[in-house]
């Protein structure tokens, strides 16, 4: 072996060299290490045997990169990351160096390029990202929105739900966004790329909700006249949600609970049974707890149904997630409209810190839509938002029985400005802020200055009383 052999053999990164006609001429023991392929394999052959990829978004390539080299565009690459095919098929992830070879006239002889491994620099990579992942607080799940306390914990069990076949029960109030929960448990899931059935249980009759769940035979009673598929056969392999289970009547409680313990149903008319692998999710707003209390909801199925639940927070309980929400309603809407709003102003930003919001996330949503039909520029403004939430003394009444502090002395009279006493009564009672007058009475600033310029009012008043 010769001196110049030997240096190349000892060399810590893979080093091989092509001729005119991307050949390979010199192969060092690094590269057969790396790739599993031989000196004697390699020397002779086309560099295209590498498969050389640029990575993932790139569109360049190896044989690329040595054509560019050898028609004189560009001499030199340094820290060229691709990936080359070793023997056994691996994608091995490289940072490439190559440069032109020319001898003394300039005459091209080729290229020589070395190659450094970086697969465990890969792998620290991808393991610092799912660091990164698990310590920080999620902002949205599927299309939940939220990084609260609260959210963090519905997330985590969320996570937990997913990673079972057990049956879960969402509870919280309307518009809290309990079908989303359930969304996010399905595509979390193993089952994502089945079905997943949703079914109103408050929407429909007992016979109607019962022939819906399970399906029915021709001929089962008026109006059947064909067979009839249920929605728990359509969500075989898959999931099932059923939405308010606090409205379900005793006999399709009962009909529920065998499915949960047989895993297996009966259509409407047939007395065949048919078996379902079929997961249950179920939401409600009412407290099912009082209810078995009350015998109004059967105590067995309650036990069966809640194996694991899922307590989602009202708005009013996350009102850190508000700004997330609005930036999210935001872009949806934005999209869906063609309008270009930017943002809230600090009058409804103000506006929504403050609302108890009884209608939750659902409500929220509501009056940004509502925004987006009367807005016409960029910011969002506080009259462009429902009279119930943008008036002070509504958002009061409004919020009557939701235990808020700020809500033990409501009085039973709205403001009102109607004559030049109510007005200075109500600058009075806003310490002369036209701005808070303004917002108490539902009306614009420029208004409560009309109404003071035409009643005089300011006239009456010290100057330095106006603010």
């Amino acid at each position: 072996m010769s001196l110049y052999e030997i240096i190349l053999d000892t060399l810590p990164n893979g080093l091989f060299n092509l001729d005119v006609n991307c050949c390979i001429q010199v192969w060092n023991r690094m590269m057969e290490k790396l790739t599993g392929y031989s000196a004697k394999e390699a020397i002779g052959k086309p560099c295209s045997f590498l498969k050389c990829n640029a990575g993932k978004g790139n569109k360049s390539n190896s044989s690329g990169l040595e054509c560019k080299l050898l028609k004189k565009s560009i001499e030199f690459i340094e820290q060229y990351e691709c990936e080359i095919k070793a023997k056994n098929g691996e994608m091995i992830p490289v940072l490439k160096n190559a440069k032109v070879l020319k001898d003394n006239n300039g005459h091209l002889l080729g290229i020589v390029e070395t190659v450094t491994d970086i697969r465990q620099l890969k792998f620290l990579e991808r393991e610092v990202s799912t660091f990164k992942k698990m310590v920080a607080p999620s902002s949205e799940i599927g299309r939940l929105v939220g990084k609260s306390h609260a959210m963090q914990q519905v997330y985590e069990r969320l996570r937990l739900a997913a990673n079972s076949g057990a049956t879960v029960l969402i509870e919280g109030e309307t518009g809290t966004g309990k079908e989303l929960i359930a969304e996010a448990i399905h595509y979390e899931s193993e089952r994502k790329g089945k079905a997943l059935v949703k079914v109103n249980c408050s929407a429909l009759s007992e016979n109607l909700l019962e022939s819906e769940l399970f399906g029915h035979v021709k001929g089962a009673f008026t109006g059947a006249i064909k067979d009839k598929i249920g929605r728990f056969e359509l969500a075989h392999g898959g999931t099932i949600f059923l939405d308010e289970v606090g409205d379900l009547s005793p006999l399709i409680q009962l009909k529920l609970l065998r499915v949960l313990q047989e895993k297996e149903i009966e259509r409407v008319g047939e007395s065949v049974t048919r078996k379902v692998n079929v997961r249950m999710i179920a939401a409600t707003h009412r407290n099912l707890k009082d209810m078995v209390e009350e015998g109004q909801f059967r105590k067995d199925f309650y036990y069966r149904l809640r194996v694991f639940s899922i307590p989602l927070p009202p708005l009013r309980k996350r009102k850190e997630d508000i700004p997330l929400l609005v930036k999210s309603f935001l872009t949806r809407f934005n999209a869906s409209t063609g309008k270009k709003i930017k943002s809230i102003s600090n009058d409804v930003n103000r506006c929504f810190m403050d609302y108890c919001w009884p209608g939750n996330v659902r409500e929220l949503e509501n009056a940004i839509e509502h925004g987006f039909v009367i807005c016409q520029g960029e910011e969002l403004g506080l009259f462009d938002l429902p009279i119930e939430i943008r008036m002070l003394e509504l958002r009061r009444v409004e919020c009557r029985g939701n235990n808020s502090p700020d809500q033990l002395s409501i009085p039973d009279q709205f403001y009102s400005a109607d004559t030049p006493e109510q007005l200075i009564a109500v600058l009075k009672a806003c310490n002369w802020n036209k701005s808070e007058a303004a917002r108490k009475l539902g009306i614009k600033r420029t208004t409560v200055w009309r109404k003071m310029k035409r009643w005089a009012i300011s006239l009456s008043l010290p100057a330095d009383d106006f603010t």
